[in-house]
């Protein structure tokens, strides 16, 4: 068996996240009270300008350089046998989601990888199990259509918000986030990764 058209996922966790979040998350909500949200995917709730990475915070620059490292070495383990040898930008973006709120389906266009870093996932309701899930959909359109024994193609993935977590995606993927339902806000950063030829 050879297996194709994959779609890499790559998932972090960061080990200093009970340390950085309650600050992450404190001058996030501070900012939100400074300017209307910045409206694009986001059904409600608040959205920063792009300017994330370059916030004069110690914290959102820690957490800045730790997701371009993590994309170095998802470029370096996506390019084998030679390395890539050009440069990454990152932009990013913070999002305060509250009850109801969520994302509609979108992609990332003129981006390399795109991802999302929980900060604080607002106690989602248990009774609602999607609250506040990254749901990534399959790319391939016509692979829900055919009736295959199992039913193994066409399912979307859903993630399960968790402080603390780095998800990477191809920015081509289709996602969305599922109204949040809980006492707090859900509170999350968000970037795109573009490769700069060397």
């Amino acid at each position: 068996m050879q297996l194709v058209f994959s779609t890499p996922i790559w998932m972090f966790s960061f080990a200093r996240a009970e340390v950085i979040n309650p600050v992450l998350a404190n001058v996030i909500l501070e900012m939100a009270q400074t300017y209307p949200s910045e409206g694009k995917s986001n059904i409600g709730g608040w959205r920063s300008r792009n300017d994330l990475f370059h916030w004069p915070v110690p914290e959102v620059q820690e957490i800045g350089t730790w997701i371009l490292d993590c994309a170095r070495q998802i470029v370096e383990a996506s390019v084998r046998p030679e390395r890539y040898r050009g440069t990454l930008n990152a932009v990013g973006w913070a999002s305060v989601c509250r009850s109801g709120n969520y994302n509609a389906p979108h992609i990332h266009p003129e981006s390399a990888w795109s991802g999302v870093y929980y900060i604080a996932t607002g106690d989602p309701d248990n009774t609602m199990p999607r609250s506040g899930r990254l749901e990534l959909l399959d790319p391939r359109a016509a692979a829900g259509g055919a009736n295959i024994p199992g039913d193994p193609f066409g399912h979307a993935v859903h993630i399960a918000p968790q402080a603390g977590l780095l998800i990477f995606f191809p920015s081509w993927l289709t996602h969305w986030v599922h109204p949040h339902s809980g006492p707090r806000e859900r509170i999350a950063i968000s970037f795109n990764v573009s490769a700069i030829p060397g």
